[in-house]
């Protein structure tokens, strides 16, 4: 249910990170000037947009980093073992070991017999 909701709080703030970064206007007017709105006169003033959208994508970052950290943690299950345990256990599991075959023991039936003649 938490990671639920910090998704969908995550998805909205990426979603409105981009678009306040574009509107922002930078150098080249941003996206009001694409489309024909390049005066610097527009709803936020000359110096207003700047301040009002940079404090905006500060807000949105920050809560972009707080909510991919969050994210990061709820998913790594068990925490409590290191790449190098993780590793040596997945080795394990894969190729078991066998234990030889006692000195004594007679070879299979299907195995060659020595080209040597010595028994």
């Amino acid at each position: 249910m938490l990671e639920t909701l910090v998704t969908a709080i995550h998805i909205f703030v990426v979603l409105f990170l981009v678009l306040v970064v574009l509107v922002q206007g930078g150098n080249e007017g941003g996206t009001s000037a694409a489309f024909g709105g390049g005066n610097s006169s527009g709803v936020f003033g000359a110096t207003g947009a700047t301040s009002l959208l940079g404090k905006l994508t500060y807000g949105a970052a920050a809560i972009f980093m707080c909510t991919s950290i969050g994210l990061t943690i709820m998913q790594g299950h068990g925490g409590d073992r290191g790449l190098k345990e993780k590793l040596k256990a997945g080795a394990a599991e894969k190729a078991p070991e066998t234990a030889p075959a006692p000195a004594g023991a007679a070879a299979p039936a299907n195995a060659p017999a020595p080209a040597d003649g010595a028994k």
